[in-house]
Order: structure tokens, then C-alpha cells, then sequence
């Protein structure tokens, strides 16, 4: 993109910004670095829509960096729920644990602590300390593509990812480097959109090789996606003084955070209590058993579709035994304020719709 193309992408953005929480006002005003840091972060992989209530209740719980580092995993993970993708609370708090008061102001430095890819390392320093720095996420790979031609993605291979970046270089290698990445951010998010992109609105129309053939449909290519079916079951193993087990530790998906126990089975297995279920629970102590219904959750690559099932036990929680190493007894009322991931939740949904 020439100056003249720059020009008319920072006019569009000046004009067609969308009032955001983490975005001041001034559009030209050095923006905080945490605030870039968390917004940025909870973006990858979730609409800007999704993301504005999260990033505001966050906010207002984690002011900064000292209030965040202070905080457990728990709680953590309690005010990022719904956004999925736990690794990055977990990363986030390491992050704040590890660095003191401020973000660090270079990439080198950055890149190293965890969670903080090349991406987020260019946007803090662009957004944040208005350096040429140059970023690349879904919403430049999909306009560079088009823009350029390309009919390759950056993730099919080295050459590829440097030809996507050095256009991000380029459009980075000025002064307002900030406000051309943002625009093309904002550019990708509301006109060059994956589907139906309104062209007739894009500032970049007259230049962009796609628009110009008539083959906008064709960039960028599809990904190539790989998809894990996972079947198991959901257990709400429920004490007869009405408490719910939940284990911390020992899951196939939430390894470092409460969840109802699962287990997998093979997809045409009948519904019943696993096997592997017995050594959790002493099957003497259960009362009754109901299939509840069915849950369906994405998490990453695994495609997951699971039995829920209610296992009443006929002992209280203080009697009743468990050998798990790792699980507590949670006042069924308060499961909901416990259970910080969305796959736990559908699971007991179940259960008060029952």
C-alpha cells in the first residue's frame, strides 16, 4: 500500500471508528498498555461484540497489573468465563505475576512471557507505545489477501507467513503506524468481511486486486481444518443433603480449574455410569442414576458431544466417598459461581430443567 492508499485507510478510520471501551476517544492518544494488553487478548479468537461486557467487568475487578498478579486462578477464571480458550486467563496471570507494574516496551521482551504472541507483542507496541510495529491477525491476513492476491495463507508455511508479514512491515513502517493497523483492524471487522464484504464502502476499492478481478469470493483461501470428535459423559453426582462434586485437577479439559467430572466413552456406548466412574465414586452409595439429557461444547480442535447423567447418592456429602485426590462438595446453589467453563454449566442446565 503506497501513502496515497494509507492516507485514504487513516481518513475511513477517523470517520468510522467504532466507540469502543478499550479505544479512546482520541484516536491519536497513547493508549494504556494493560488495557491493549487484556483487550487484545480476549479479541483472539472472540467477537468484538462477545468481548466489550467481558473487557468492562474485568476492568472494573482488575484495574492494573498489581491488582490482577494478586488474584488466584479461581477468580480468574471466573470473570473469563465464556470466552473459552482458558490457556489464555492462565497465561494472562503469569504475565502479571511475572512483570511487576508495566508491560515491558519491546518486542524481545514481550515475546517471552507467556501468552504474548508476535501478534499481541505488535499491537501493544503499536496501539500502546505508538512504535512501527508492525501486527498480523485474521482480520489483515484476510484483507492483505485480498488485497495482494495471495492464494495462500501465512499458516501454510515459513515463506508464506513472511510474505503476509512484510506487507504488515510496510504498512507499519511510519510514524502512524498505530493508527494504520487499527484502521485495518476496524477495515476487516466491519467492510472486508469474511462473508458479504461491502466492498463499496472500502477505502482501498481502486487498489485491491481481488475487487478489481472480480474474485473477492476467492480470498482468502479456506483453511485447512482438522476437527477431534470426543464423546463421553458429564457426571452431577449430587449428596442427599443436595451438595454437587465437583474435581479440581485430573480432567481431560480443565486440568487447572473446578469441573464436573467426564469421562469418554466410545460414541455408541449406552448410557450408564463409566467404568472409570467407580474410582471416583463408591457405586454402593448411589441411590438412583437418570440420563438427563445431552450437551454439545467446542473446545480448540475437539468437537465434544456428551450424556449428562444424575447420579444421586444416598449418603450425605461429609459421608459419602470419594477417592478422588483433588474435589469438594459445592452448595448446589452455588455451582454456578464455582464452575468458572461454560461445559460444566450446559452440563447442570440439565438438571434444573429436568
Amino acid at each position: 500500500m503506497d501513502s496515497q492508499e494509507l492516507k485514504k485507510l487513516r481518513d475511513w478510520f477517523s470517520k468510522n471508528a467504532a466507540a469502543l471501551p478499550w479505544r479512546s476517544l482520541d484516536l491519536n492518544a497513547m493508549r494504556d498498555p494493560y488495557a491493549v494488553w487484556i483487550s487484545e487478548t480476549m479479541l483472539q479468537q472472540t467477537q468484538v461484540s462477545t468481548v466489550r461486557n467481558y473487557f468492562v467487568r474485568w476492568m472494573k475487578r482488575f484495574p492494573d497489573i498489581e491488582t490482577l498478579a494478586a488474584a488466584s486462578e479461581e477468580e480468574v477464571f471466573k470473570y473469563w468465563q465464556g470466552l473459552g480458550y482458558y490457556s489464555r486467563a492462565r497465561n494472562i496471570l503469569k504475565t502479571a505475576q511475572a512483570i511487576g507494574d508495566t508491560l515491558p516496551s519491546t518486542r524481545k521482551e514481550l515475546e517471552v512471557l507467556p501468552g504474548i504472541g508476535a501478534y499481541t507483542a505488535g499491537a501493544i507496541l503499536s496501539l500502546a507505545y505508538h512504535k512501527p510495529e508492525a501486527i498480523l491477525d485474521g482480520n489483515l491476513v484476510r484483507i492483505f489477501s485480498r488485497f495482494h492476491s495471495l492464494d495462500f495463507l501465512p499458516t501454510e508455511n515459513t515463506q508464506a507467513a513472511e510474505t503476509y508479514w512484510n506487507y504488515a512491515k510496510d504498512v507499519a513502517n511510519s510514524p502512524k503506524a498505530y493508527m494504520h493497523n487499527e484502521a485495518l483492524m476496524e477495515l476487516g471487522r466491519t467492510v472486508c468481511k469474511i462473508k458479504n464484504p461491502d466492498c463499496n464502502k472500502c477505502p482501498l476499492q481502486n487498489k485491491c486486486k481481488a475487487f478489481t478481478a472480480g474474485t473477492i469470493a476467492q480470498f482468502p483461501p479456506p483453511k485447512k481444518r482438522i476437527q477431534k470428535d470426543w464423546y463421553g459423559t458429564v457426571l452431577i453426582v449430587e449428596s442427599k443433603d443436595h451438595k454437587i462434586l465437583v474435581i479440581h485437577g485430573g480432567q481431560k479439559f480443565f486440568s487447572n480449574q473446578f469441573a464436573l467430572p467426564h469421562f469418554e466413552t466410545v460414541k455408541s456406548a449406552p448410557a450408564g455410569i463409566p467404568a472409570a466412574a467407580e474410582n471416583l465414586i463408591n457405586a454402593d452409595q448411589v441411590s438412583a442414576v437418570q440420563t438427563v439429557g445431552q450437551i454439545k461444547h467446542n473446545i480448540t480442535v475437539h468437537k465434544i458431544s456428551c450424556n449428562v447423567l444424575h447420579v444421586v447418592m444416598q449418603t450425605t456429602a461429609k459421608k459419602t466417598q470419594v477417592t478422588h485426590d483433588d474435589f469438594q462438595w459445592i452448595e448446589k446453589a452455588k455451582t454456578p459461581q464455582v464452575l468458572a467453563n461454560s461445559f460444566s454449566l450446559k452440563a447442570l442446565e440439565k438438571i434444573s430443567t429436568s
